[in-house]
C-alpha cells in the first residue's frame, strides 16, 4: 500500500544531511546483514592514501587563493612518489581558477604538458580569454597546438577571425567550412560574423546559400532568423520563404496544389513529410499520386511512406502494420523492423508478431527482447515446447527479458547465492594500478570529495589500461565506495551478469538514507535504488542538459513542486546534497505511485517522461503489463522503464536476500477511467 505521506509539523524538517549518530546506528542494526571484507582479505594499502594530507591542504589554498600555502604544500609533495604529476595537476588547478592573470604561465603549462589531464580543459578557457583580447597570433598557435579539443562552433568562428586578421583571407577549405556554418537554421555566436561578412564580400552567400538557410530556418521553426534573411537577401525570397512557410504549417492543401502544378521534387518530398507527421492517411494517398506523376523518385516516396507508417505506429493505429510492412525494403531501417513487431504486439496478434519478428534481419530478430516475444507468440500459437526452450535459454541472464522468461517457466532467478566481495587482485596487479600517478590521484581526489576532477583523472587513465588490470581496478573501486566507476569497469570488462561482480554492480550507497525516506513515503526501497542508480549511477553532483540534478535528477521546479506538495520544508535548490535530494525524490516517487495507482510501469515510466504523456500511451482495451512496457512509444523511457523494473528485482534481492518477481510488478494496464 502506497502512502504519500505529509510530515507532521512538529519535528520540522524530514531528515536530509545527516542522521544521528545514535539514529543512524540502531537503524543500521535492523538492516539485514551483508558481508564485509574481512582485512586478512585485502590488498595492503590504499590507493594515493599518502596523497590526502597535503593533496587537501593545497587545494584548499587553491580556493583561497593563497600562493604561498599552495608553495609550501607543493615543496612537500615533491618527496612523494606521484610528486611531479600532483604538481602538474595542482598548478593547473590554479591557473584553471586565476589563469586571466597568468596568461604566460598557462600558455608555458600547455606547450610543457599538453597531455596531462585537464589541459584540454585549460586549453579551452584559455582560448576564450584570448579572443576577449584579440590576441590572434597566439590564438591560431595554441588552437592548432595539442591537446586536440572539441572548439565549437564559437572558438572554430574565432579561429577563422584570426585567419583573417592574420592572413586577410580563408582557404578554400575553411571558405566551405564557414559557409556550411552560415547555411545552418538557427542563429550562430556573435564570433562568427567576422567570416560571414567575409564570406559576403566574396560571393560566397549567393541566392542558392540564402534559399538553403531559409529553408533550414523554416524546418527549424526559426520564423525571426527567415525574416532577417528575407530582409536582408536578394529580392524576389520572400515568395520562396513563404512556398515553405506553407508547405509547414498548411501541408493539407499546400500539398496537394504543388503537386497539382508539378512543383519541384524537393520542396514535394518535404512538404510529403510534414503532412505525414499530421495526417499519415491524406501523406499516403498524395505521395502515391506525386510518384506515380513522376515527380519524387522511389527514394523520395519510400521516405515519406515510412514516416506516415511511423506517426500511425506511434498513435497505435490499427492500420499501423499493414502500412508498415508496405514500406519499401529501401525505406526499412531498425525502427521501421522494430514497430512493425510493436504494432502487432500492441494488439495482440501473435501470428502477425511472429510473423514481423521472422522477417527482420538476423541481427535484430536476435535481440533478446524478440527473442523473448517470439516464444511468446509460439506459446500463444500452440508451440509450448519451443517456447520454453528458448525462455530457458534467456532465463540464464539476469535482466529484464530473462526474468520475464523465467516467470513464464515459474523458475528462480539467475541471481548469486552470494553477496560478498568481488574477486581479490593479484598484489602484482594492484602494485602496477598504485605506480600509476594519475589514477592514484584520482582515487586521493575521490576521497577529499572532489568527484567531477576525480572522474576525469580516472576516465583518462582508464583507456591505456590493459584488460588484465580492469579486475583489480573494479575491485579497487568497489573498497573505495566509487560505485560510479565500479560500474565503468565492470562494463569495461563485459562482466555485467558475472556473479562476482554483480553486487558490486548494485551497490547500496547511503543505505540508511534511503531506508528511511522510503519507509516514510510508503514506497520500497528497491524502488529508490533502481531509480537512483538508472538516473545518476550514484554521482551526487552531476547535471542533465535539460536542468536535472543530483542523485535522483530532479529538475529544480519539480523539487520546489513536490517540496511544498509534500510540505517536507527543505531547500529544493540544495539538490547535489545526497539527503535533499533523496528526500525529494522520494517523495515524488511516492506522488507518481498515488496518481498512478499503484501501477509501478506507469508510475515509472512518468518519472522519466513526465506523467503528462503516459495518458497518450494508455490501451483502448487491458493489456498486459510486459506488452504494455515494450510498447512505449519513446525508445529512451521504454529502456528505462525495463531497467528501473529489473534493477528492483536484483535491489529487493541486494536488501533482503530474496528477489521479488518482476510479474508482481507488472500488473495488467487497462484504459483510462
Amino acid at each position: 500500500m502506497f502512502r504519500f505521506r505529509v510530515p507532521a509539523p512538529t519535528p520540522g524538517r524530514v531528515v536530509a544531511r545527516r542522521f544521528k549518530k545514535g539514529a543512524a546506528l540502531l537503524l543500521a542494526l535492523a538492516l539485514p546483514f551483508v558481508p564485509a571484507l574481512s582485512p586478512a582479505n585485502e590488498p595492503s594499502g590504499v590507493m594515493g592514501e599518502a596523497l590526502d594530507g597535503k593533496l587537501g591542504t593545497a587545494l584548499e589554498a587553491i580556493e583561497r587563493g593563497d600562493r604561498n600555502v599552495l608553495d609550501g604544500a607543493l615543496a612537500q609533495l615533491q618527496a612523494d612518489r606521484h610528486g611531479d604529476q600532483v604538481a602538474r595537476y595542482l598548478e593547473v588547478r590554479w591557473l584553471l581558477a586565476r589563469g586571466e592573470r597568468e596568461p604566460s604561465a598557462v600558455a608555458a603549462r600547455l606547450r610543457a604538458h599538453p597531455e596531462s589531464p585537464l589541459m584540454p580543459r585549460l586549453k579551452r578557457r584559455y582560448l576564450d580569454q584570448l579572443a576577449e583580447t584579440e590576441a590572434w597570433g597566439e590564438y591560431r598557435l595554441v588552437f592548432d597546438r595539442a591537446p586536440e579539443i572539441n572548439p565549437g562552433t564559437r572558438r572554430q568562428c574565432a579561429y577563422w577571425q584570426a585567419e583573417l586578421v592574420l592572413e586577410g583571407v580563408l582557404s578554400d577549405g575553411q571558405a566551405d567550412a564557414a559557409l556550411a556554418v552560415w547555411k545552418r537554421g538557427r542563429s550562430q555566436p556573435e564570433a562568427c560574423d567576422p567570416a560571414f561578412d567575409w564570406l559576403d564580400a566574396n560571393g560566397y552567400l549567393d541566392e542558392s546559400a540564402y534559399r538553403a538557410r531559409v529553408r533550414a530556418a523554416v524546418e527549424t521553426g526559426q520564423d525571426g532568423l527567415a525574416r532577417y534573411l528575407v530582409r536582408q537577401g536578394p529580392t524576389g525570397l520572400a515568395a520562396y520563404r513563404d512556398r515553405w512557410l506553407a508547405l509547414r504549417d498548411r501541408p493539407a492543401t499546400a500539398v496537394p496544389a504543388l503537386i497539382e502544378a508539378e512543383g519541384d521534387a524537393e520542396e514535394v518530398t518535404q512538404g510529403l513529410l510534414w503532412l505525414a507527421k499530421r495526417e499519415p492517411a491524406l501523406a499516403r494517398e498524395w505521395v502515391a499520386r506525386a510518384a506515380s506523376q513522376e515527380l519524387i523518385d522511389a527514394e523520395q516516396a519510400g521516405r515519406v511512406s515510412r514516416l506516415a507508417a511511423l506517426k500511425a505506429a506511434y498513435r497505435y493505429e490499427p492500420q499501423a502494420h499493414e502500412w508498415l510492412t508496405e514500406v519499401p525494403l529501401a525505406a526499412r531501417d531498425e525502427e521501421v523492423w522494430t514497430w512493425t513487431v510493436r504494432s502487432a504486439l500492441r494488439y495482440l496478434d501473435w501470428s502477425r508478431v511472429k510473423a514481423s519478428i521472422d522477417a527482420m534481419p538476423d541481427e535484430l530478430s536476435e535481440r533478446r527482447e524478440w527473442r523473448y516475444w517470439r516464444a511468446v507468440a509460439d506459446d500463444h500459437l500452440g508451440q509450448a515446447t519451443a517456447a520454453r526452450t528458448v525462455w530457458r535459454e534467456l532465463a540464464k541472464t539476469p535482466d529484464y527479458h530473462g526474468f520475464l522468461a523465467a516467470d513464464r517457466l515459474g523458475i528462480v532467478y539467475p541471481l548469486p547465492a552470494d553477496q560478498g566481495a568481488p574477486p581479490r587482485p593479484a598484489d602484482e596487479a594492484v602494485a602496477t594500478l598504485a605506480a600509476n600517478p594519475w589514477l592514484s590521484l584520482a582515487f586521493a581526489l575521490h576521497r577529499l570529495d572532489r568527484p567531477d576532477d576525480a572522474r576525469r583523472l580516472f576516465n583518462h587513465e582508464i583507456d591505456g589500461l590493459g584488460e588484465d588490470l580492469l579486475p583489480a581496478l573494479a575491485y579497487l573501486t568497489d573498497r573505495a565506495e566509487w560505485h560510479d566507476r565500479a560500474s565503468v569497469v565492470i562494463a569495461r570488462m563485459d562482466k555485467l551478469h558475472d556473479p562476482e561482480w554483480y553486487a558490486t554492480r548494485f551497490s547500496l550507497p547511503h543505505r540508511a538514507l534511503v531506508q528511511a525516506q522510503a519507509e516514510r513515503q510508503g514506497v520500497p526501497a528497491e524502488w529508490v535504488y533502481s531509480i537512483m542508480r538508472r538516473e545518476s549511477l550514484f554521482m551526487r553532483d552531476i547535471g542533465s542538459g535539460a536542468g536535472a540534478q543530483g542523485l535522483m535528477q530532479l529538475m529544480p521546479a519539480t523539487a520546489r513542486w513536490i517540496n511544498r506538495q509534500a510540505g517536507l520544508g527543505l531547500s529544493p535548490g540544495q539538490l547535489a546534497d545526497p539527503g535533499t535530494n533523496v528526500a525529494l525524490g522520494t517523495a515524488y516517487i511516492g506522488h507518481m505511485a498515488e496518481r498512478f495507482k499503484g501501477q509501478y510501469p506507469l508510475a515509472t515510466a512518468a518519472y522519466n517522461a513526465g506523467p503528462g504523456r503516459i495518458k497518450g500511451w494508455l490501451p483502448a482495451v487491458p493489456l498486459p503489463g510486459d506488452v504494455w512496457v515494450d510498447t512505449i512509444l519513446f525508445d529512451e523511457t521504454r529502456a528505462y522503464a525495463q531497467a528501473v523494473l529489473a534493477g528492483m528485482v536484483t535491489y529487493r534481492w541486494r536488501l533482503t536476500g530474496e528477489p521479488r518477481r518482476l510479474g508482481e510488478l507488472l500488473s495488467v494496464v487497462t484504459p483510462q477511467e
